[in-house]
């Protein structure tokens, strides 16, 4: 109990201060002291925790051998397995010893997270190196009809018409009280009801830092917020940190206030001169339901740049469960040049159509990917897979997924 109260001081501490630290100030610090954050973290403890989860899989049972710090674990559980995997502590390994973290058994897959400059020292054979999450970046510079052609049709036909046909109205307000009852009334009841017992509640304390350096964004109808927004600013670029709707109400959610919540304060920033908003993290699986609603507003993807870490992912054994992982999965993973690219794992490229591949485009070409990248299941089962030879490349352009798209 009281090493979680250090570590939340701590985090409150790094939190406060990167928020709160004039912007020319992060532009030239707060990047180095990320990547000094993580350096000093491998020096008090130079070694990487050994877990090994076990649990059932979409395919059947699956073994899995993670190495490395916790804010992973919990997305690899989530992603791989159907329910809570049987978890244990199996020891820890020294960092450095590489021949030996590209080793680690038993388990059907391996999965490590460490800074990049250690990832990316790791074999490729069999392996593929993902970012937990990424970033979704829409340019708004422009006219507003230039920005509302970024995005897909669906969300032009449906977000933009159902904000008009709702009178839906807008406030930007910096009042503490109005903060308070965002923050009661409508985050916190949005995070039960989305995610349960499990909900990742943001602290008040640390919702109204951010809210402090920005802005609350209101949305109303008929004269009466119900739903909003905080957006933390930094210098040109307005960042969508929380949202909620008023008592997590399941029929405003329907009727696409939340899409009127993103039309409104996207045509904001455009007015407002801005260059960017930045609807923040999704993890990097293509099918996600996050990533596919970020990536509808026609941002591009990145990883942003004070992120050093990365997960090394390698396949041991191909089983049934691993199997279909790799093919229900498609993953966002970065290759030696950190580009990103889609992987689409299918059983024989060989039979892959002039239609399949339209319908790919259409479903993850995203702004931010250099392609999609296509292997065989076969490969992985052979041992010898590596996304830099695989069985089909798919360019992407820069405008890929804006604009068109259902």
């Amino acid at each position: 109990m009281k090493m979680n109260r250090v570590l939340e001081f701590v985090h409150d501490l790094w939190v406060g201060f990167q928020v709160e630290t004039p912007p020319v100030v992060q532009r030239i610090f707060v990047d180095h002291l990320h990547r000094v954050k993580d350096v000093a973290r491998l020096l008090v403890s130079p070694h990487l925790p050994v877990y090994r989860l076990e649990g059932q899989a979409q395919g059947g049972p699956l073994e899995v051998t993670y190495a490395g710090l916790e804010f992973a674990k919990p997305i690899i559980k989530n992603m791989l397995f159907v329910d809570d995997p049987v978890e244990q502590r199996d020891g820890r390994i020294p960092f450095w010893q590489r021949d030996e973290l590209a080793n680690l058994s038993p388990g059907d897959i391996v999965a490590i997270e460490a800074p990049k400059d250690l990832i990316h020292k790791l074999p490729r054979q069999n392996a593929i190196v993902w970012p937990r999450f990424v970033h979704h970046i829409l340019d708004v510079r422009g006219d507003w009809s230039d920005v509302k052609c970024r995005f897909r049709k669906s969300t032009r036909r449906h977000d933009l018409r159902l904000t008009r046909k709702h009178g839906y109205q807008y406030e930007v307000s910096h009042s503490d009280q109005d903060f308070d009852v965002f923050y009661r009334d409508m985050y916190l009841p949005t995070m039960k009801i989305r995610h349960g017992s499990r909900a990742p509640i943001m602290s008040a304390r640390e919702a109204r830092w951010y809210f402090r350096q920005g802005l609350l964004f209101l949305v109303k109808r008929d004269g009466q917020p119900v739903c909003g927004g905080v957006c933390h600013v930094v210098r040109d670029e307005v960042r969508f940190i929380l949202m909620g709707v008023i008592n997590g109400d399941q029929q405003l959610i329907k009727e696409r206030v939340v899409g009127a919540l993103n039309c409104l304060r996207i045509e904001w920033a455009n007015q407002q001169g801005y260059r960017a908003v930045n609807f923040m993290s999704s993890t990097a699986q293509l099918e996600a339901g996050l990533f596919q609603y970020k990536r509808k507003w026609g941002a591009a993807v990145s990883i942003p740049q004070h992120v050093h870490r990365r997960v090394w992912i390698k396949i041991r054994r191909c089983t049934p469960a691993v199997a279909r992982f790799l093919k229900e999965r498609p993953l966002i993973v970065v290759d030696k040049d950190e580009k990103l690219h889609g992987l689409i794992v299918v059983d024989d490229p060989g039979s892959v159509s002039a239609e399949m591949i339209k319908d790919w485009e259409k479903r993850y070409a995203t702004p931010g990917l250099s392609s999609l990248v296509v292997c065989s299941v076969r490969d992985f089962t052979e041992g010898v897979a590596d996304i830099h030879d695989p069985d089909l490349v798919i360019p992407i352009s820069s405008h890929a997924g804006c604009g068109n798209g259902d």
